[in-house]
């Protein structure tokens, strides 16, 4: 299997290598903990039961932010997303909750209207960031995630790029790398404007937040995803509010690389309340 976006190509090795021309920036080898009995496993092998000794690991990082991959030991508990492996991407210096509130989390969600006022009032996004992503962040402070030397803990799973955070933080090579690995992906960008970003339309989804911006993302080839109270012409209503269908069953998020699909949903989650129709 390989994964194509605009002359770009990953074709997977049988060593399932990650890409050497990644920036990896190592972590403190005290802060790390690894099996001592089977110091090979960090390299994300699998034991003989079929679970990976590590749950999460570090993907990348820059001066920045952090981008974490968990599920891998223990399958999501998200009954929306189903078992896929979660992806997030966290501003480095302070925890999700105090990012929210002092404006830095645009570092990991750029202009994201769901944002709020940037100081966490107003806030319309589904993400309890106090939940999830402030653990991992804490975890990720206390070393307890290793970084990711091999992705053949990738293959044939699930992912879903940004379960907080906008996935075009994380290297695109990386991404094209797990998806050509992976039997199936789901994500989404709230960037999808920007000139620079527009080899990514094959992996996500334009987060769109009005008709509008629905007709020029379809203009430029994206595939949408558009929160609203009702669709519009082209749209299909996502599975998991249709049916139940979880995005690891459903899978129509995963950008136009089979063309140019549009989904919509009601307004979701903790932040609903605060959802203003565009």
């Amino acid at each position: 299997m390989a994964s194509f976006a605009y002359g770009l190509i990953y074709e997977p090795t049988k060593t399932h290598e990650i890409p050497e021309t990644l920036p990896y920036r190592p972590r403190d080898p005290h802060r790390i903990r690894p099996c001592p009995h089977r110091p090979f496993l960090l390299r994300c092998r699998v034991l003989s039961w079929g679970f990976p000794v590590n749950n999460g690991f570090i993907l990348h990082e820059d001066t920045l932010r952090v981008v974490i991959a968990t599920g891998f030991a223990h399958p999501s508990d998200n009954r929306k997303t189903g078992d896929m492996i979660q992806i997030w991407i966290l501003v480095k210096s302070v925890s999700p909750t105090e990012a929210i509130k002092s404006g830095l989390d645009r570092l990991i969600c750029g202009n994201c209207v769901h944002r709020g006022d940037g100081h966490g009032g107003g806030r319309s996004c589904y993400v309890n960031a106090g939940q999830a992503p402030q653990g991992i962040w804490r975890a990720w402070k206390a070393g307890n995630y290793p970084l990711l030397r091999s992705l053949e803990c990738f293959v044939g799973r699930k992912v879903r790029f940004g379960a907080y955070g906008d996935p075009v933080h994380i290297p695109l090579s990386l991404a094209l790398a797990i998806a050509g690995v992976a039997s199936g992906w789901t994500g989404y960008t709230h960037q999808w404007r920007k000139p620079s970003l527009q080899p990514w339309k094959t992996l996500l989804m334009a987060s769109v937040d009005s008709i509008a911006e629905l007709v020029i993302a379809r203009s430029m080839g994206w595939s949408t995803f558009r929160v609203g109270s009702e669709a519009s012409v082209g749209e299909s209503l996502c599975a998991s509010d249709r049916d139940g269908t979880p995005c690891a069953v459903c899978q129509l998020c995963a950008g136009a690389r089979n063309g140019i699909e549009n989904v919509w949903i009601p307004p979701h989650g903790k932040g609903s309340v605060h959802f203003i129709e565009a």
